[in-house]
C-alpha cells in the first residue's frame, strides 16, 4: 500500500469515526428527549464535552507523522474499546438487575 493509500485510508477512517460519533449524539438526543428531559440537559453536556475531546484528540493525531498517525490511532481504538466494552458492562448489570427485581 502506497503512503498516498495509507493517507488517504486515515482520512476516510477519521471522517467516519467523527461522522459516527456525530450520528451516536444525535440519536441519543432524540431518544432523551422522549424519555427524561431532566436527565438529558446532564447528557447532553457529557456528550458535548466528550464530542470536544475526540475532535481535539483527532486534530492532534492529524498533526503527526502517518506513522505515527497509525500507531496512535490504533491506541486510541483500544481506548474507545475499553470504554465501550465498560458501558456494555453496566448495561448488562442494569439489565440484570432490572430482570431480578420484576422476578
Amino acid at each position: 500500500m502506497s503512503t498516498a493509500q495509507v493517507t488517504e485510508k486515515a482520512k476516510q477512517t477519521l471522517k467516519s469515526m467523527r461522522e459516527l460519533l456525530e450520528k451516536a449524539e444525535e440519536s441519543t438526543n432524540k431518544a432523551l428527549e422522549k424519555a427524561a428531559p431532566t436527565v438529558q440537559k446532564s447528557i447532553d453536556s457529557s456528550l458535548e464535552a466528550a464530542a470536544k475531546g475526540f475532535n481535539a484528540t483527532l486534530k492532534s493525531i492529524d498533526g503527526a507523522t502517518l506513522e505515527d498517525q497509525v500507531k496512535l490511532l490504533q491506541v486510541y481504538r483500544k481506548f474507545l474499546g475499553g470504554q465501550a466494552d465498560f458501558v456494555d458492562g453496566r448495561i448488562r448489570t442494569l439489565e440484570e438487575k432490572a430482570k431480578s427485581k420484576k422476578q
